[in-house]
């Protein structure tokens, strides 16, 4: 019988992977490139010998972020293109069947439609021939219907003038609804007229443009469909390690980079612009500060929290716990922490830690009175102010980016606190003691000065939060 619980897959095991293989096709113009980019991390336009809109569909495009991530893209079928159609078709047969090895095969299909306007129509003679091949091949697809920020825009001119009267903020939620409901109409329902089993996603706010903001639920919705339709193909392929799946994750870690840019915007926009300016926090208490930054850091990864865990006294504890570690200064770390001669690799002085040791000691720590007090004080510029700042950030953010990887490769679900503790620990057992050794190296009453004036603090967090991000682990958890 397998092992019951998590099972850690060695470097050995992932070599030994098949690649993840997705075929995007759809018409030109639909935002493909948009979406790959964003879910996958693979800036597709940056192949050199690429025009625009032209591609082999033979070609395997990858990610160096993401190298067991294939890509295959189709050119758009557009009418009387029959040659575009007759080629993809001719590859997904080629790529499919017991004859070809699992590692070769399409893993799945991505047919890009874009919401069209009312009356329009949804899906093409190709995109319906297209989808019964995959069906009659038995490979997974997934219909994902683009731009529907476009469809929210086009409401606007609807509304009436008491409407146009309201706050901004209620006219986008108003705009929203009316086109949730234009979409069931216009992409829903055609849909399932044409096949009520066929899963479809959507994307929004991938045109790059000023103001334009990813629907992370959307993609987050995409990429689960994408999880699960994985691991049907992995037990029908009597794939008992479940490889596919782990590739598929692995690939999708790409999504994780989008929000762990997002933390650093939030975290250190608010934090540093106002350390420099003391405008931001003037007045506060330092412990509503972090209390700001926590809930904007742990917002922008939308979890699906309905319970409030990652804003709960519990995990805020457990992050102010680890932040304490590298905020005093050498010289108080002593009267801070009572058994200091413990825990100086935790608190950054030490040069080795085994990494056994690290949970159960941090958590034997407990939050310090000292710090607590310090907290209770007001905001200042101080080096003790900039490490507690540098350390909480990036010592949150890298939680929650393995918290993604946690929840990544689970079904979809709320989360949990065994999902958060897992993380948790996780981080600490990884590079907490090497971020904080590197923070408390940085950041010292003589260089002080110097980062006050320069925006190096911030460079120096991204650098931290890139050399120390979960999927530079040599060990991925696997499904349970």
């Amino acid at each position: 019988m397998p092992p019951e619980g998590p099972q850690l897959v060695t470097k050995e095991i992932l070599d030994a992977c098949p690649r993840f293989r997705v075929l995007v096709v759809g018409r030109s113009g639909v935002g493909k490139s948009s979406l790959i980019n964003y879910a996958f991390g693979i800036e597709k336009n940056s192949v050199s010998h690429q025009e625009r809109g032209m591609c082999d569909i033979n070609e395997e495009i990858t990610s160096a972020q993401n190298p067991r991530f294939v890509l295959h893209d189709s050119m758009g079928f557009e009418p009387g293109q029959t040659k575009n159609f007759e080629a993809a078709k001719e590859f997904l047969r080629s790529r499919t069947g017991d004859s070809v090895a699992l590692k070769d095969r399409v893993h799945v299909v991505w047919l890009c439609i874009q919401v069209p306007h009312a009356g329009g129509r949804v899906f093409e003679t190709g995109d319906e021939v297209f989808l019964q091949l995959a069906f009659a091949t038995k490979v997974p697809a997934i219909v994902v219907f683009t731009q529907f920020d476009k469809l929210i825009t086009r409401m606007y001119p609807g509304l009436t003038a008491e409407e146009k009267k309201r706050p901004t903020e209620e006219i986008n939620v108003l705009c929203a609804a009316k086109a949730h409901a234009e979409f069931q109409k216009l992409c829903v329902g055609p849909l399932l007229r044409m096949d009520s089993k066929l899963p479809y996603a959507r994307s929004s706010g991938l045109a790059g443009k000023r103001n334009s903001k990813p629907d992370q639920q959307a993609l987050a919705l995409l990429i689960h469909i994408t999880q699960r339709l994985m691991r049907d193909v992995a037990t029908a392929a009597g794939d008992g390690q479940g490889v596919v799946p782990i590739v598929s994750a692995m690939a999708q870690r790409a999504n994780a980079q989008v929000k762990i840019d997002g933390s650093i915007e939030v975290g250190m926009k608010r934090y540093w612009r106002g350390l420099a300016s003391s405008t931001n926090f003037l007045g506060w208490k330092f412990e509503d500060c972090l209390s700001t930054i926590h809930e904007e850091i742990t917002d922008s990864w939308n979890f699906n929290d309905p319970n409030e865990l990652l804003n709960g006294p519990e995990f805020v504890k457990k992050i102010k716990i680890l932040a304490q570690l590298v905020t005093p200064d050498n010289t108080e770390a002593k009267s801070w922490f009572e058994n200091l001669d413990h825990i100086q690799a935790l608190v950054g002085f030490g040069t080795t830690v085994v990494a056994a040791t690290v949970g159960p000691a941090v958590a034997a720590i407990g939050l310090s009175i000292l710090f607590t007090q310090w907290m209770a004080g007001a905001y200042n510029k101080t080096p003790e102010t900039l490490r507690c700042f540098m350390g909480y950030i990036v010592d949150l953010t890298l939680v929650m980016d393995h918290l993604f990887l946690v929840v990544l490769l689970n079904p979809p679900r709320p989360l949990t606190e065994e999902d958060i503790n897992e993380a948790v620990e996780k981080y600490k057992q990884s590079h907490m003691a090497k971020v904080h050794r590197e923070i408390r190296q940085y950041v010292n009453k003589a260089s002080f000065p110097d980062i006050l004036q320069s925006n190096k603090a911030e460079e120096k967090v991204k650098t931290l939060i890139k050399e120390y991000c979960a999927q530079n682990e040599p060990e991925l958890l696997t499904p349970t």
